[in-house]
């Protein structure tokens, strides 16, 4: 019997030290593995620490002094354009010669765009010579006293005419202006043209192309026609009705030719004589006897 007993007891320790052992087991597992899980923080020395504080602070100042002289850049350019006559053109460069008389250089880089109301296809540096008038807009460099060009296009002068009309075409809608030295130019009046009739009171009242009269002195500003170098493209018509003659302008007028109205025919018939349906009682005339 004691034997018994004590042979139970020796179990129920084993068992309670086999329980403990496997705890612990699991136990040891887990901090292991929390160990190997939370990173540890990295230690950085003072001699690495201060070599990433002075190559941060040289980035730094690099980028300070970049920003800085593109302010200075910004603050020498401005836009600006011009007007002028070629005299020189180059691969990247055209010199031109500006209405005031001064010399320009234009520079040209790889995005300048070229324009032409006279090209029927591609314009380019090419297509300008030596006598071309161009309108250049672009950026000027204060330091330089140079255009970086953006924008060439060739310009039109405008042509300034003082004349009388001597004739007018209804159907095209052009007049023709007599001027001096007996010239004559032929002036197309289109949709936008402005036309403008002037008194000697100084009103103005503006008018249509059905109100203008041959004879009449008038002034043109306009552009010379695309297709056509014999025709005036009138941008504005100014109309003198009280002016008088110029004696130094010789003109024919034109006088428009007349429509015929439509006549009604008329035709003759011979006259019909009247119809007498009463009787008309015949006279007889009697002689007296003589005594």
């Amino acid at each position: 019997m004691n034997n018994q007993k004590y042979n139970t007891k020796i179990k129920k320790t084993l068992y309670l030290l086999f329980i403990f052992n496997i705890f612990s087991l699991i136990f040891n597992i887990s901090v292991a593995t929390a160990q190997t899980l939370t990173p540890k923080p990295s230690v950085i020395s003072p001699t690495v620490s201060e070599k990433l504080n002075e190559k941060l602070n040289t980035q730094i100042n690099k980028l300070k002094d970049k920003i800085a002289s593109r302010v200075s850049e910004l603050n020498l350019v401005e836009k600006r354009g011009t007007t002028g006559v070629v005299t020189e053109v180059s691969t990247n460069k055209i010199t031109l010669l500006d209405i005031q008389g001064n010399t320009k250089l234009i520079d040209i880089d790889e995005i300048t765009k070229f324009s032409s109301s006279f090209a029927k296809g591609t314009f380019g540096l090419s297509d300008i010579t030596k006598g071309t008038k161009i309108n250049v807009l672009g950026l000027y460099n204060k330091q330089s006293k140079r255009i970086l060009a953006r924008f060439i296009r060739t310009a039109i002068n405008p042509e300034f005419l003082s004349g009388t009309i001597s004739d007018i075409d209804q159907k095209n809608f052009t007049i023709s202006v007599a001027t001096e030295g007996k010239k004559t130019q032929k002036v197309d009046i289109g949709t936008t043209t402005k036309i403008s009739s002037y008194s000697s009171d100084g009103t103005t009242a503006k008018i249509t192309f059905a109100k203008l009269s041959s004879g009449e002195r008038v002034l043109v500003l306009g552009f010379p026609d695309q297709t056509d170098n014999t025709l005036l493209v009138a941008s504005r018509v100014a109309v003198l009705p009280e002016l008088p003659k110029d004696p130094r302008i010789e003109i024919t007028i034109t006088q428009p030719t007349p429509t015929a109205s439509p006549t009604a025919t008329l035709r003759r018939t011979a006259p019909v004589a009247p119809v007498v349906t009463s009787s008309v009682r015949r006279l007889t005339p009697t002689i007296s006897p003589s005594r």
